[in-house]
């Protein structure tokens, strides 16, 4: 429960800047602790009755109610019902969903392009997407197709090209293909960001490197930051785009 409540706010936090990309005329509000949808006029659309509720990301919206997601349309209207225990953001017309403690992924029309199978999935990001199944993690392209194989021991999404992808206990980058590009030698690795840059973390110690792998620069951790790292917790969110 923890984990899917961690998903859906981390949907809602990262909602505003996927809005600003793909944006529709209805907006969300507000009202008695409930959401609704307004257009552009301030014209309430959507009645403020579902329990929580993203903006809308490619013309669609997930609402949820009674612990149940689904997916309202362009018009405000349920155009998937709220039928599933989690839902990511429609990308390139395709949206992860959890129905019966397994994920898989349905199309705009509610139907399946990947019947749910999964432990665990994420959303497609430079068109792959981060699925597992007993342990292992692999990759999976729009058609549904699994296009790197599911032997990895926890894998990360794509950015510039690259994943952080862990084999054993050691983090690498690999290829859309599933090569290494960057072999798998630090204790943690995160994504690239805009300037090309990602963290990692060896011996305790993070370093930001390029796309080669070569460290730009040794990130030196504050007191407590150091105790954190001491103890294994990461603050993820910092290093995503």
């Amino acid at each position: 429960m923890k984990k899917l409540l961690f998903s859906f706010v981390t949907l809602l936090a990262v909602s505003g800047s996927l809005f600003s990309q793909a944006k529709t005329g209805l907006v969300r509000f507000y009202e008695n602790a409930k959401v609704g949808y307004k257009d552009a006029n301030g014209n309430v659309v959507v009645k403020p009755t579902y329990y929580a509720g993203s903006e809308f990301i490619n013309g669609y919206a997930i609402v949820v109610d009674n612990n149940k997601r689904g997916f309202l349309g362009p018009d405000g209207k349920v155009a998937i019902a709220l039928q599933y225990e989690d839902a990511g953001p429609f990308t390139g017309g395709v949206a992860k969903v959890m129905l019966g403690h397994k994920y898989g992924y349905i199309k705009t029309d509610g139907s399946w392009l990947v019947e749910p199978k999964y432990d665990f999935a994420e959303d497609f990001s430079e068109g792959l997407a981060v699925v597992a199944r007993g342990g292992k993690y692999g990759y999976i392209d729009p058609t549904g197709k699994e296009v790197v194989i599911l032997g990895y021991d926890m894998a990360r999404r794509f950015s510039a090209g690259m994943a952080p992808a862990k084999k054993g206990n050691m983090w690498g980058y690999i290829d859309t293909k599933g090569n290494w590009v960057i072999p798998a030698k630090y204790d943690d690795a995160y994504y690239f960001n805009s300037d090309g840059q990602a963290r990692v973390t060896m011996n305790h110690e993070l370093f930001m490197i390029d796309k080669t792998g070569a460290v730009v620069k040794k990130i030196e951790l504050r007191h407590e930051e150091e105790e954190r790292e001491r103890r294994g917790g990461k603050k993820e969110d910092k290093d995503k785009d």
